[in-house]
């Protein structure tokens, strides 16, 4: 289905979670230097030692941006979510929703909720009722929790 997640993410939050900053940054070290555009991700996610917050961002974002050019669905989704909130970045609704239909057309379940929302409320694109329906739904089928809930609101339950 595309450019997702793999063991490579779910060892790296283990290692997080556990608080081995040292394992998890080792873990995707040789990962990110070949280009691996998953470990790019994931190497945006965390500060290094002696990067202020200033450092720390611009580098965080150049590496969503290039995950995202490679074609890593989490990356495109957050790039979304930069743009659509103006984190990091200018809002532009337009751009927020490509990247979101990128990561949608992955198979990424987050992505495919917020298309589909951005479908159903015609922001950055045409409203298309029927189909940010679907789009919701799959994102439910897929697991997210949010699409879930939002499909059970507008069901009235």
């Amino acid at each position: 289905m595309g450019n997702l997640p793999t063991a490579l993410s779910e060892d790296f939050s283990v290692l997080l979670d556990s608080g081995d900053m040292d394992g998890a940054a080792s873990l995707i070290r040789s990962a990110a230097e070949v280009g691996s555009a998953e470990a790019i991700f994931l190497s945006s996610t965390f500060s290094r030692p002696q990067e202020s917050v200033d450092e720390f961002e611009l580098r965080s974002l150049a590496e969503v941006e290039l995950s995202a050019a490679k074609g890593y669905a989490p990356a495109q989704y957050r790039l979304g979510c930069y743009l659509q909130f103006g984190d990091f970045v200018n809002v532009d609704a337009v751009e927020a929703a490509q990247y979101f239909k990128l990561a949608a057309n992955a198979g990424y379940p987050p992505a495919m909720y917020e298309y589909g929302l951005a479908l159903f409320h015609g922001i950055g694109v045409d409203s298309k009722h029927d189909e940010a329906i679907s789009w919701i739904m799959l994102s439910a089928e897929k697991g997210d929790e949010t699409a879930a809930e939002f499909l059970k609101k507008m069901r009235g339950s």
